[in-house]
């Protein structure tokens, strides 16, 4: 709006339109467009911040993900899971676009100005704490998670098999260039590996998986470093819930696979534990046990109601699986939890919502 118009009016009639064109300040002249930013543009869709520091535990640097729902209602999602808090709180957004955020989640109510150089993307929030820039959309991300699980697993010990407690982490990701796992005592470097289906992931280095402890000492917040590609650094969080996890009975397993040229196929029976919220899949290993490239991962199953469960694994085509006649392989046997109010009925199967796992390998013999 161009405010040199406005000279050539009367003194009265200036004085009345001062009134209504807050764009003609003191400034001189020029062009100057007027703050449009409308509540329109800030409900019902995720703004994502990152507040990252550095990748010291204590640091409080994790992602932020907000939504701004209609009627005042804020949802915090758990960027790790992606799961949605829909009881994290409230917001309001004033006229004078000051946009008060409730979160109970950390106790506290903070108010911030909407900076006049935000868009329907890009919302940039000042404050006398500090700003923010918060986006409705930032690529790398789309796909990213990381999930920290506690394995119970059943181990060779002295010449006996006993069951011992681990933690398995995992990080994905298309645009991960680096990962890391960070306890309150101890940094991990993950490596590079890739699932059954061909997906790339990062999980703990073999050294790393197999140091076992004894007894499980209860809930546990787990952080992620993340470097991507674009060279952005990114802090997650997840939690181990303090939720054990019942052994699975290694004497029950009985794997019974066709011999022979053609395609492969193979019937495992393993007996259930005892916790209606199990689930259980099943993979074939190779020779090595490696677990981080699996052969093969089967569907997953709930229990049946019965003791011993079975499924039967089958090629479609002869080396689906990558074994050859002869050659040595290995089964795992995996029964495993949910997150709290996860419900996997409802299409909330991700590998990344997973609790608790209990599990063992044994070996197959030859194909």
């Amino acid at each position: 709006m161009n405010c040199s118009l406005y000279k050539k009016l009367s003194f009265a009639a200036l004085i009345m339109g001062s009134m209504f064109l807050s764009s003609c300040g003191s400034s001189g002249g020029g062009d100057e467009e007027e703050f449009e930013f409308q509540t329109s543009d800030l409900k019902n869709k995720y703004w994502y911040a990152n507040p990252y520091q550095n990748q010291n535990y204590f640091t409080d640097d994790a992602i932020l993900v907000y939504r701004f729902n209609g009627g005042g209602d804020l949802v915090k999602q758990d960027f790790s899971g992606r799961r949605d808090n829909d009881e994290a709180g409230f917001w309001t957004l004033s006229d004078d676009n000051v946009l008060t955020i409730d979160d109970e989640t950390i106790g506290n109510i903070r108010e911030y100005t909407i900076d006049k150089s935000s868009t329907a993307n890009h919302l940039f929030l000042k404050s006398s704490l500090g700003n923010w820039d918060f986006y409705s959309s930032i690529p790398e991300l789309e796909d990213l998670t990381a999930d920290a699980v506690l394995v119970k697993e059943v181990i060779l010990s002295n010449g006996a098999y006993e069951s011992m407690y681990r933690y398995e982490f995992e990080v994905k990701g298309n645009n991960v260039e680096e990962a890391k796992v960070i306890l309150e005592n101890k940094t991990y470097d993950l490596i590079e590996a890739q699932s059954s289906t061909g997906e790339t992931v990062w999980r703990l280095q073999e050294i790393d998986a197999n140091e076992y402890f004894e007894n499980f000492s209860g809930a546990e917040t787990v952080k992620f470093y993340v470097k991507m590609t674009s060279g952005e650094e990114y802090k997650l969080v997840d939690e181990i819930y303090n939720e054990d996890i019942e052994a699975l009975n290694y004497q029950s397993i009985d794997p019974d696979h066709n011999a022979g040229e053609g395609a492969l196929s193979l019937r495992v029976e393993w007996k259930a534990i005892n916790n209606a919220d199990a689930f259980y899949y099943i993979e074939i290993l190779n020779s090595e046990k490696d677990e981080n490239n699996p052969l093969y991962t089967s569907n997953w199953q709930p229990a049946s109601g019965g003791d011993m469960e079975s499924i039967i694994l089958e090629e479609e085509n002869a080396g689906d699986f990558g074994l050859a006649l002869g050659d040595t392989f290995y089964v795992k046997v995996v029964a495993y939890l949910y997150e709290e109010d996860i419900e996997p009925y409802q299409g909330d199967i991700h590998s990344f919502n997973i609790q608790a796992r209990s599990q063992f390998i044994k070996l197959g013999g030859e194909w």
